[in-house]
């Protein structure tokens, strides 16, 4: 039962990134905050159980949760436009940096109780990050005009591979899951 129950957990949490990674592409759904809160439950509900195995799901489970109350307070217009909506949706990056990094951190974790190495995680780990870092940097207006262009460039192309990352990196922690209990029977 707990294989099935990891098994179904890492899927979860795969069709949540998935989401938001459909989010990025699609115009369309960017500005959904319905699917967007979606997106967050699925991840919460998936990091939850494999909270067994790492600390780090568990605190992913919450920082889900709390994503998906930043998207209710800026997606249905709850507060007037104003400056504090423009800061919320920047503030909201950083517990967004925290659900990437607790889950790679929740493999790693894994990964090292099973004996095996965690350097991938580490650099999924970056690459996750980074995106959303300099997201936030372009966001302040740190840049001149030339550098705003050429990070914005490397942003789209890092946030979406941060989370393919992240998506690969679910399925190998799926994999080890299911060995080590199948190797417990």
């Amino acid at each position: 039962m707990q294989m099935l129950k990891g098994y179904y957990a890492h899927l979860a949490i795969v069709a949540g990134i998935v989401v938001k990674l459909i989010m990025l592409q699609n115009a369309v759904l960017a500005s959904n905050w319905v699917v967007e809160m979606v997106a967050y439950a699925i991840i919460a509900a998936g990091a939850l159980p494999l909270q067994h195995t790492s600390r780090w799901f568990w605190r992913a489970s919450i920082t889900a949760d709390v994503l998906i109350g930043f998207t209710v307070l800026c997606g249905p217009k709850i507060i007037p436009p104003s400056f504090a909506v423009i800061l919320l949706e920047h503030v909201k990056m950083i517990p967004l940096i925290l659900l990437g990094s607790m889950l790679l951190m929740g493999v790693a974790e894994q990964m090292r109780t099973a004996g095996n190495s965690a350097a991938l995680e580490w650099i999924m780990l970056v690459l996750w990050s980074t995106g959303y870092i300099l997201w936030l940097i372009l966001a302040f207006g740190w840049v001149n005009e030339y550098l705003f262009e050429q990070t914005l460039r490397v942003i789209h192309l890092l946030l979406p591979l941060g989370h393919i990352a992240v998506i690969v990196d679910m399925f190998r922690a799926q994999l080890l899951h299911i060995r080590l209990e199948v190797d417990k029977t």
